[in-house]
């Protein structure tokens, strides 16, 4: 009867508590639902003796007041005993589920080793997604160590979480990622191949960069797990950090994929052909070497010292093979030399080719006659840019989030410095988009990729009843006082011009309204 009575006093107590909670609840980030769900958890499947410790750190959570003293005095308890850690695993899952950060500050990593040890990896998962997205790494790091110290590691239960951070670790802690992975893999079953692939690709992108300083594997950590950005190679680490990959990698290399995404595209084709050739030669002097060995001819014969008559004998030796650091700089250096030259002379020539072709044989002084000839000069540019004639459907009927990567010059196929991405600025001037952001983009785009040579184009296409007149106005308008161009005079007045509208192709006066 008394314990009858005991049980009868919990669930009075138990209840008076859930109304206070419920109280703060209009103030805090748990709703009622939460709220009535926590209470459910407190009072079925924890023991007695966390329930008040339970209830307190609810009102901290609730009211948002002195929530880590509550944490920490609740963790005490709880964590104390295996039994007790498998329920409040649970129970602290739920009260943090709209707050994962102030949890994953708060989470004590022997606290997750015993939640681990219990057969639950809730809080686990979730202080440990929180320190990857924000780049903890160091308390990753010693998560990864206590638990491979640990009897956590020989719970099947644990596999998800090992290999997890086996993958997040590969590349700034390759040891402790290779000793995750070796703890995981015997207990790893069916359920676990997609999370092992995962994390024996990313050890085989660590592997090769696992000499490498801590700030260098920091830096190709980074750009490996963003293989979509637009990355610069510009800077004199950047290009010391090439300069250091060259040393370690190769195409063969199982991990190599990763890298290949985010390094320039003209370095890895370079390097790579490189490389074949270098391998070529590498095995026709073998053959050459072991036909003279069947000859009965060994290669000190062939390079005995060359006597000359009154001078002392010289070993003439052939040109030794180049090295892996050599096979890779080279290219490297070309590549550069190759982007330098395209940034630096192609764009000019090639952008004053295509307006010699452009422009009209005869003076047009008719929005009539403006407009067939347009159409005329638009059928000729399709046929020249049909391979990239996806790229120009999308623009033409797309909005700017489905375009910026493509009209901001950063996709592979159409990179900015490119002649195929100038040519396609011009054809989507000579058949504009439909979407008048991206109209208004691609006159900005071939204003910073041509400079004042994009005046000659917006001249051709400011006559009345141009579809993009009004988009290549406000271009011009913006240019005039854009602070980062240096215009002459000249081209300050054929920017006004453009703005006004007052005249028409080469400053012949139309015969359209203004």
């Amino acid at each position: 009867m008394a314990l009858k009575m005991g049980n009868r006093a919990s669930a009075s107590a138990v209840k008076m508590s859930s109304s206070q909670v419920l109280d703060a609840a209009s103030s805090s980030a748990i709703n009622a639902e939460t709220m009535m769900r926590i209470e459910a958890i407190i009072a079925t499947e924890l023991p007695e003796e966390l329930r008040a410790s339970a209830q307190g750190l609810l009102r901290a959570v609730a009211g948002k007041v002195a929530v880590p003293g509550h944490f920490d005095a609740f963790c005490c308890q709880a964590f104390a005993k295996p039994e007790w850690a498998a329920a409040s695993s649970v129970l602290i899952a739920e009260m943090f589920e709209q707050d994962e950060d102030q949890l994953a500050e708060m989470a004590r990593i022997p606290d997750l080793v015993i939640e681990m040890g219990s057969g639950q990896v809730n809080v686990t998962c979730m202080v440990a997604s929180r320190w990857a997205a924000r780049g903890e790494t160091h308390r990753l790091s010693r998560l990864a160590d206590a638990i491979v110290a640990s009897h956590a590691s020989r719970n099947a239960c644990a596999v998800d979480i090992m290999l997890a951070l086996a993958a997040t670790l590969a590349v700034t802690r390759f040891s402790r990622a290779e000793q995750l992975y070796n703890a995981a893999l015997p207990l790893a079953g069916e359920e676990h191949q997609e999370a092992l692939a995962d994390a024996r690709r990313w050890l085989a992108a660590g592997r090769v960069v696992c000499s490498a300083v801590q700030d260098e594997r920091d830096f190709w950590d980074v750009r490996l797990r963003k293989p979509k950005t637009a990355w610069t190679w510009r800077s004199k680490a950047e290009r010391e950090t090439l300069d250091h990959l060259s040393e370690w990698l190769t195409a063969d290399m199982e991990g190599a994929d990763l890298f290949k995404a985010v390094l320039p595209e003209c370095w890895w084709e370079l390097a790579m052909k490189f490389a074949q050739q270098q391998e070529k030669l590498m095995q026709a002097a073998q053959k050459l070497e072991a036909v003279k060995l069947a000859n009965g001819v060994s290669s000190k014969a062939h390079h005995e010292p060359v006597q000359v008559h009154g001078r002392a004998p010289r070993d003439i030796l052939p040109h030794p093979q180049a090295g892996p650091f050599a096979r890779f700089l080279l290219p490297w250096f070309c590549g550069c030399l190759a982007m330098l030259l395209t940034v630096l002379v192609l764009p000019r020539e090639f952008v004053v080719r295509i307006l010699d072709t452009l422009k009209p044989q005869a003076v047009l002084t008719s929005p009539a006659e403006m407009e067939a000839w347009r159409k005329d000069t638009l059928n000729k540019k399709a046929i020249e840019m049909v391979p990239y004639a996806p790229q120009h459907a999308l623009a033409k009927t797309g909005d700017w989030l489905e375009n910026e990567k493509v009209i901001s010059g950063q996709s592979r196929e159409l990179p900015f410095e490119s002649p195929q991405y100038l040519q396609l600025l011009v054809w989507l001037h000579w058949d504009p988009p439909l979407n008048e952001e991206v109209r208004m983009h691609v006159c900005t785009q071939l204003l910073k990729r041509v400079k004042a040579d994009a005046i000659s184009l917006w001249e051709l296409l400011v006559y009345p009843g141009s579809v993009n007149a009004v988009a290549i106005k406000q271009a011009a308008r913006e240019a005039l006082t854009d602070k980062s161009f240096q215009w002459s005079e000249e081209e300050k007045k054929r920017l006004a011009t453009i703005v006004a509208n007052s005249k028409g192709y080469l400053g012949v006066p139309t015969t359209g309204k203004k």
